[in-house]
């Protein structure tokens, strides 16, 4: 499987030095489902777009610490060739950032959390009964989320704190909040590299929060097998 990932930021070099970059994150995940998939990368932070003719298996737009909705040269540059790409009749998938984007460029709305930051591990429902989890856990880091979806897509998965959480938008766009990449030592990096931002109870509860498994591993299966135009598998009984 040939996939292209659209980088959207780095991660900090206190933890990339013994933990990896986002590429790196990506693609160990998505080999623990498809352990022959190849990963090219596309800085599209620094400017770097695959040419017109670039097809690949599926894309995915990664997460970053800029608002989806923010007035970037770069930003600007990354749709007008998403837009390309899903008009070529490729398949894009968005987690995080990645998501509010694909979200906002099919005219949803995406803003700050209403119920603040989004930190360590968080739970989400299945809103159909197609999907093969009852629910899934994800590490999540985020203040922004989806808060409207985009006329005509459908609600994948939800919980109290981000009612939507994933979504697909006919058979070539998929978002997703949470970040199946991540690692817990990674999420525990980014919690502490903010520790400012939370207060103590928030700070706490995700720190314990990441000693429960998490389904990263199963999530990416999904957006694999969308991507790739694959019927997600039957539910568990």
């Amino acid at each position: 499987m040939q996939l292209g990932l659209l980088l959207c930021d780095h991660i900090d070099q206190g933890f990339r030095c013994t933990g990896g970059d986002y590429p790196e994150l990506f693609l160990a995940r998505i080999r623990e489902v498809v352990p022959e998939a190849q990963l090219t990368v596309f800085d599209a932070e620094a400017g770097e777009l695959p040419a017109p003719d670039t097809r690949m298996d599926g894309w995915i737009i990664s997460g970053s610490r800029h608002d989806a909705f923010g007035d970037y040269l770069w930003l600007t540059r990354l749709k007008t060739r998403v837009a390309g790409l899903l008009a070529e009749g490729q398949a894009v998938a968005g987690v995080c950032f990645g998501h509010q984007l694909l979200a906002l460029m099919h005219g949803g709305k995406v803003g700050r959390a209403p119920a603040g930051w989004g930190i360590g591990g968080h739970h989400y429902r299945w809103q159909s009964h197609r999907h093969p989890l009852p629910d899934y856990r994800l590490l999540v880091s985020h203040q922004d989320q989806v808060l409207c979806l985009p006329e005509g897509s459908r609600l994948v998965a939800g919980s109290a704190f981000c009612p939507h959480a994933a979504f697909t938008l006919g058979e070539r766009v998929m978002g997703v909040q949470g970040h199946p990449e991540f690692t817990p030592d990674y999420a525990r990096f980014l919690i502490e590299q903010r520790r400012e931002r939370f207060d103590e109870p928030l700070y706490r509860q995700a720190l314990d929060s990441l000693s429960a498994p998490h389904d990263g591993a199963a999530v990416m299966g999904l957006i694999l097998d969308f991507l790739r135009g694959r019927p997600w598998p039957a539910p568990k009984e």
